[in-house]
């Protein structure tokens, strides 16, 4: 759809609810159409966050699998709602004409935001640029098949271990894109991944400790 055909389907729309009075100018529907068409702020974090939110599914899925973890549910969880958020940003990307993943490594969309980077957004694309997967966080393909291969209380540890890292990764870009995204529900989106995301690490954290605490009550049953 291009922006002539969503301008008409915006004119249509704003002017139904308005009780089929057409009272704005073409410069006002242009004006409005603004929020459905997404800047470039909106299509870089839908692209990239389709991205992380796809090693995110695939590491869930794998724990999965026919073999015992005691995290099962919750990679169910993370999985059906990281699903969820990508067909909203494949759907977005798909009404804007734009790819659904990003054509490049380059995080210079966060740069084009309402302020001048400060010195956390500077570090955070700085560790992007120095990243083998270009985002802090995103794990490696040799990572992912390490996981797949590990088993029992290892595999729970290495699991959390990587997807604490994923979401911290993700997080400055959601908490950017809440900030500066023009298109209303991109920010809404991007304000409930910081959310769920940070609702998440505190409950991986918790996990991790549980697991040294049966860890080393193991380790003085065999002593």
């Amino acid at each position: 759809m291009n922006k002539l055909s969503l301008l008409l389907v915006f004119a249509l729309v704003t002017s139904a609810g308005a009780g089929y009075h057409f009272y704005d100018s073409r410069q006002q529907l242009a004006e409005r159409l603004d929020t459905v068409v997404g800047s470039e702020i909106d299509v870089g974090f839908a692209q990239f966050m389709s991205l992380h939110h796809d090693q995110a599914i695939v590491m869930s899925q794998l724990m999965l699998e026919p073999q015992p973890s005691a995290l099962k549910r919750f990679a169910s969880s993370i999985s059906n709602a990281q699903l969820a958020e990508l067909g909203q940003m494949r759907g977005w990307l798909h009404l804007w004409e734009k790819p659904t993943l990003p054509t490049s490594r380059s995080m210079g969309w966060m740069l084009l935001g309402d302020e001048p980077p400060d010195d956390e957004l500077k570090a955070y694309l700085l560790d992007c640029e120095s990243s083998e997967t270009g985002m802090p966080g995103l794990a490696t393909i040799e990572q992912l098949n390490e996981l797949r291969r590990m088993q029992g209380q290892a595999r729970d540890r290495r699991f959390l271990e990587m997807m604490l890292a994923h979401h911290e990764g993700g997080l400055p870009m959601a908490r950017f894109a809440q900030r500066n995204a023009r298109v209303p529900a991109v920010r809404q989106l991007a304000s409930r991944i910081i959310l769920a995301q940070s609702e998440e690490i505190t409950s991986i954290r918790m996990m991790l400790k549980m697991l040294d605490g049966q860890e080393a009550a193991q380790l003085e049953n065999r002593q």
